[in-house]
């Protein structure tokens, strides 16, 4: 497969590299460069200050304006080519054509940002130029490069993913989250919670004015990482996982860009485990804070919180999904297709609680092992507390309306916000006698449960469990009954 001969990367050249467009972009390029040129090369500073430190200032730059360009740009007409197809009603004829899906996603990845990486490139004489002053080394030159590429392809990967899955004509709240993850991504977390140094685009300019590829233990220590204790260089670090988020994204657009929208399934179930357990690998490995088994614990238990909703709004099944199910099942699977997404995510949950505790037990071996069945504890509550809102909100995904998940989503919500200011205006996430009974109502409070908390009133902590799966168990129900409905609705005549 040639990119160049595929017609949906032929078909966004030919409109984003028009004579004018590309015209006006050179020379808004060199006008910008002669201009940055000129005011850091004879500013009063730089008569002040060696040329090889200039050409460096000058270089640092010219990568950030790259990053900005190449990622948020690029990722912003990412975002607009999925939306503007759906604006204008043109995507469902784009998913019978004879392109395969890999074609299609592959047009649009590289297509939709074509004027972006245009205009990068029009700023290459001025780095090479800076580079000249600086002296810097050519390898480190095209590492930046490199990273620079890579980082911004995961990013316009993300924002294609996430204009594919959003409903038509939210195109300003999909910009607005745009920026949103672009700084979180840009944020370097080295030495505080994470021995990993940002993973994003703006990373390039700092590889770029690097003095050598050999970093030493007494200098600068953002290029060096630790994973699990070993000094891995930033820069394959980098690579490395950016490369695994990039492929992880585009499985999931080559996955449903082809789908009807009301079966979208961004990973399959082993994918969705396999997500996760590799995603909790590396934070594992990255991890400096095993200074305490439960503020270690709580950390990961709380990024797999968020990566669990996510994951689990994938495995939902909405009630166009379900019907198509049931029309290849048979009636005593039901209870088996009541469970639903309960296996994968007991499984995934389970799996990925595992890989924690025994990095828990390994890391404060032979300390203090006497809070490490607690550790068990709160995993097993993590768990059932996933298990439930997700089989609550499937149960809300089958009932009907225009948007039941957005609404189930909003009474959990409404639920948490409020018992949690009810429960913490009576102390009972602080008094250590009160904190089971806040475990009752907000099963997070598991994350406080230590040897004292559970002496207290262990009968409480264990009503907190019995509650989980009798609410399951609920839930599990009401969705027998809604699948029950719709299969007699299937088999009347």
């Amino acid at each position: 497969m040639n990119l160049f001969s595929n017609p949906e990367f032929l078909r966004y050249a030919r409109t984003q590299l028009r004579p004018n467009k590309v015209l006006i972009a050179a020379i808004t390029s060199a006008v910008i460069s002669i201009s940055i040129g000129f005011v850091l090369t004879h500013s009063e500073r730089a008569i002040k200050v060696p040329v090889a430190q200039t050409g460096l200032e000058l270089l640092f730059m010219v990568f950030y304006i790259q990053a900005f360009v190449l990622a948020v740009g690029g990722g912003i007409a990412c975002l607009n080519s999925i939306y503007s197809e759906k604006d204008h009603n043109t995507f469902d004829y784009q998913r019978i054509t004879r392109l395969s899906s890999l074609e299609l996603t592959l047009g649009k990845l590289f297509g939709a940002p074509l004027l972006m990486y245009f205009i990068c490139l029009c700023f290459v004489p001025l780095a090479f130029y800076a580079a000249v002053l600086a002296r810097a080394r050519v390898s480190l030159i095209l590492a930046a490069y490199l990273v620079l590429i890579v980082s911004s392809l995961t990013f316009q990967a993300l924002t294609l993913l996430l204009s594919l899955l959003t409903i038509k004509g939210s195109q300003v709240t999909g910009v607005i989250v745009c920026l949103v993850l672009f700084s979180f991504f840009s944020i370097d977390p080295h030495g505080t919670i994470l021995n990993v140094s940002s993973l994003g685009p703006f990373e390039s300019a700092v590889f770029a004015t690097a003095r050598s590829w050999l970093i030493p233990y007494a200098t600068d220590k953002s290029l060096v990482d630790s994973f699990f204790g070993f000094r891995v260089h930033h820069f394959l670090v980098l690579v490395v996982v950016d490369l695994f988020f990039f492929f992880s994204l585009l499985l999931a657009v080559v996955r449903n860009i082809k789908r009807d929208p009301q079966r979208y399934e961004v990973y399959s179930p082993t994918q969705s485990i396999l997500f996760s357990l590799i995603l909790n690998f590396l934070l594992i490995g990255f991890f400096v804070d095993w200074t305490s088994i439960i503020d270690s614990q709580s950390f990961f238990l709380t990024m797999d919180f968020f990566l669990f909703a996510l994951l689990g709004i994938t495995l939902l099944h909405n009630r166009e999904r379900a019907r198509s199910l049931l029309m290849d099942s048979r009636k005593e699977r039901l209870w088996i297709d009541a469970l639903w997404p309960a296996p994968i995510l007991f499984a995934g949950a389970f799996l990925v609680n595992v890989l924690i505790v025994a990095k828990l037990f390994h890391a404060f071996s032979p300390a203090p092992r006497v809070a490490l069945p607690f550790a068990l504890l709160r995993s097993l509550a993590f768990i059932f507390w996933v298990v439930c809102n997700f089989q609550f909100l499937q149960c809300m995904n089958l009932r009907r309306g225009k948007h039941p998940l957005l609404l189930g989503v909003l009474y959990l919500f409404v639920y948490y916000a409020c018992i949690t200011f009810v429960l913490s205006s009576m102390h009972c996430f602080e008094i250590p006698q009160k904190i089971p009974i806040g475990s009752l109502f907000v099963p997070s409070a598991i994350y406080l449960l230590d040897g004292p908390a559970w002496h207290f009133n262990p009968s409480v902590w264990i009503a907190g469990f019995v509650i989980q799966l009798v609410l399951i168990a609920l839930f599990s129900y009401l969705q027998f009954r809604q699948l029950h409905s719709l299969k007699s609705q299937l088999q009347s005549p």
